[in-house]
């Protein structure tokens, strides 16, 4: 839940929290896209992943655009 980008030095990481009582193993699949654009891509470093976070840098780094990400558990 709450996910949203953290930029810093241009570098942008989407972090998300997660519920306290989340299952072991559970783990995480990352989505983008540009604005205006109609199909999401995957970000293929950050499928299946355990930690609450990933850098999607290389993906957003036109800082003239806007992207969207989102996360599923």
């Amino acid at each position: 839940k709450r996910a949203a980008f953290s930029s810093t030095n241009f570098e942008n990481i989407l972090i998300w929290e997660t519920e306290a009582d989340i299952p072991p193993g559970t783990v995480f699949d990352v989505q983008y896209k540009q604005y205006g654009e109609k199909s999401w891509l995957n970000k293929h470093e950050c499928q299946s992943i355990t930690q609450p976070f990933c850098n999607l840098t290389r993906e957003t780094e036109n800082f003239t655009e806007h992207y969207y990400a989102r996360v599923r558990a």
